[in-house]
């Protein structure tokens, strides 16, 4: 029981702090900013749990896989709380339109490139996966090797090409 109160009190702490600092400033790079900041919660935690408690390695191994756990399950949610996602778009857009529902017209005429293209391709630009040239963009190797893992997973799942 405690090695779920201390892995989630270190997540709980990241999670405060990210929100400090988000109200503080806005970072440029954001996810970037968040592992690093989930990063030092979970160093400097786990130095300060190994200085003054007296668990089992395999007790810290554990705190550190939870901790990890709910940090990359944040991560991956925080991309759908920061920008506006084309599914989260849709169903708010239907469900906004009550009983009578939403014609696919007005659901495809909605869907501007201004509220959900754009951002995206300004954060690929900032996150350095994408080299904007002019109005040109190209991956760059740090967007391949981004995107490597998500290829191989997919080919491996038999899902081919896509998105």
């Amino acid at each position: 029981m405690s090695v779920l109160i201390s892995g989630s009190l270190l997540f709980t702490i990241a999670l405060l702090l990210h929100l400090v600092v988000w109200r503080l400033h806005y970072p440029g790079n954001p996810i970037k900013t968040l592992i690093l900041l989930f990063g030092a919660v979970l160093l400097s935690g786990i130095i300060f749990l190994v200085s003054y408690t007296f668990y089992t390695v395999p007790q810290y191994l554990h705190i550190v896989l939870l901790f990890f756990s709910l940090s990359i399950c944040y991560l991956i949610t925080y991309s759908a709380i920061e920008a506006d996602s084309p599914s989260l778009v849709i169903v708010s857009r239907i469900a906004r339109a009550g009983k009578e529902g939403l014609l696919f017209e007005r659901i495809r005429e909605s869907l501007g490139s201004d509220l959900l293209i754009e951002p995206r391709l300004k954060d690929l630009v900032e996150s350095g996966l994408v080299d904007l040239s002019g109005s040109t963009y190209r991956i760059n190797e740090k967007g391949r090797l981004f995107v490597l893992p998500f290829v191989v997973f997919r080919n491996f799942l038999g899902l081919g090409k896509g998105g």
